[in-house]
């Protein structure tokens, strides 16, 4: 199907166009703008294969306008609707960039033919579009953003770990960190680095930037890795925009093989920037109830930014407890995006050094960057081609000398107990298991029974209608648990009951009642 967007405020025609598009198959209408603000905004976000743009449309001139479009979406194909198809008029419109002009009256011969033809010349540019992309991704370095389902969930530590982890495994390559958390930056604190030039800077001349300027802005850290720090001055975050932020990162790209950004954990145009431009996103999230629903809010957030869909996204477990009544074996269950299947422990004895130290390789713990490179490894994207290899090699194991015989394995009768041992303990284990899991959804349905309650009786006190309260509660819950909400409303009290997905726990179903005073009409 071929995606089309109408750039029109006269309803009549737009009719017409509709109609003559449903006698044309294969296309799709996926909006309409009514000026030419709307329009810039619907062609970013949909990507559409045709424009259709009445000349007539304000308030910017339709030529300017074509012109500005095929500028910034050279695959999308700008058909102008004019009353009269003179020869001054699709001079003009050819010079702008469309690729051609239709006249109305519509006659459906010379509709159907321009709009066919225009729309396998957007096919054939996306072709060569794309086999560019692909071939300048071959030269370019990896971006990777980490941003943080709230704060606090250790995002900065874990960019800067897998940073330096990975230049540490591969030398030759360079790496950049980016502190794209502009408000609240920890690189610097974390790394005991201070410079006065910030990206901040940068993006206040991103228009006249060069590769020179730029790596005039980066520190060398003792660990190898180049950092671009967050401004010290809050101030100064405003000017970090989405656009300057494409300048700087395209200049990255071509001095470095991997650029790690840390867009922290607050939603930001810089933070929605960073995860439009990454080729790998990783969300850092800790195995809770309150951080998995800000992790929820943050993705419904990007996918109404038009940022990035769930589905693209890498969702890396931190700071998992055992002594924790959540498992974080539960994440994948709430989410659609892909959750990385190794899950980073609980690990503050580990950190103290390097946080003490303010220098990551304090760490000189094994395991954890045993752990960091097991995390990398699933980060397939991390790196040039060369380096993913080296990167998905199996690690050799320790010789058979310097592994130390455990004292039960050493006689045959030893050895059947403790099978025998295990064989007991393992129904037990089983029971234990299935009972922390009940446990944990009833504290997640008694979380989502809490905000569900919240949304009805707002909008129960504000309409009066039990159904509509209904629908606000469901809208903020994820399917699963939505589909089993019911409202019920009477004499100013509404009753909230949640069934909890069949199954999954030993108390079917919760509930909660709020007296509610209507606001006055």
């Amino acid at each position: 199907m071929s995606k089309v967007v109408i750039g029109m405020a006269n309803e009549n025609l737009e009719s017409d166009l509709r109609s003559l598009l449903d006698e044309l198959s294969g296309f799709t209408v996926e909006a309409v703008a009514t000026d030419t603000a709307r329009l810039a905004e619907y062609v970013a976000r949909f990507e559409p294969d045709l424009v259709l743009l009445h000349d007539a449309l304000g308030p910017e001139p339709a030529i300017a306008v074509i012109r500005d479009l095929t500028g910034r979406h050279p695959a999308a194909a700008v058909i102008q609707i004019s009353p009269e198809r003179s020869t001054s008029t699709v001079i003009r419109a050819l010079e702008a960039g469309a690729r051609g002009v239709v006249a109305y009256p519509f006659a459906f011969e010379d509709f159907s033919s321009r709009i066919q033809d225009a729309v396998d010349w957007s096919r054939q540019m996306r072709r060569i579009l794309e086999g560019a992309a692909q071939a300048a991704q071959r030269d370019r370095g990896q971006v990777v953003t980490f941003v943080g389902a709230k704060g606090g969930v250790g995002t900065t530590t874990m960019a800067l770990h897998l940073a330096i982890d990975h230049h540490t495994r591969q030398p030759d390559e360079r790496v950049c960190v980016v502190d794209l958390d502009v408000e609240k930056g920890d690189v610097s604190a974390l790394l005991d680095v201070r410079q006065s030039v910030s990206v901040a800077d940068l993006a206040k001349v991103y228009q006249d930037l060069s590769a020179t300027t730029v790596s005039d802005a980066l520190i060398e850290h003792e660990s190898g890795i180049s950092l671009l720090l967050a401004p010290v001055d809050v101030r100064q975050s405003e000017s970090v925009t989405p656009e300057s932020l494409r300048a700087i990162v395209a200049l990255l790209r071509r001095g470095f093989d991997l650029i790690v950004l840390d867009a922290g954990g607050y939603v930001s145009p810089a933070q929605g920037a960073a995860i439009e431009l990454a080729d790998e996103t990783v969300v850092v999230t800790t195995p809770d109830v309150l951080t998995l629903r800000a992790m929820r809010k943050r993705i419904l957030a990007w996918e109404a930014l038009g940022v990035r869909h769930e589905a693209e996204l890498r969702v890396l477990v931190n700071k998992v407890d055992r002594s924790s009544i959540f498992p974080p074996d539960a994440v994948p269950k709430l989410t659609t995006a892909t959750v990385l299947a190794t899950h980073v422990p609980l690990s503050t004895r580990v950190l103290e050094p390097a946080v003490n130290e303010r220098d990551p390789q304090a760490v000189t713990d094994t395991n954890w960057w045993k752990l960091m490179t097991s995390v990398r490894e699933e980060l397939s994207k991390i790196g040039s081609q060369p380096a993913r290899r080296a990167l998905q090699e199996p690690v050799t194991p320790e010789p058979a000398s310097r592994t130390r015989r455990r004292p039960w394995l050493r006689g045959g009768r030893d050895r059947g107990a403790t099978a025998l041992e295990h064989v007991g303990i393992l129904p037990l284990a089983l029971g234990l298991g299935v009972l922390m899991w009940h446990v944990a959804v009833v504290g997640l349905g008694a979380a989502f029974l809490g905000q569900a309650t919240t949304e009805a009786a707002r909008e129960f006190a504000i309409t009066g209608s039990a159904t509509k309260a209904q629908a606000a509660a469901r809208a903020t819950l994820p399917e699963a648990f939505g589909k089993g909400v019911v409202v019920t409303g009477k004499d100013g009290v509404i009753r909230v009951t949640l069934d909890l997905p069949a199954g999954t726990s030993f108390i079917p179903q919760l509930s909660s009642s709020v007296t509610v005073v209507r606001e006055p009409s």
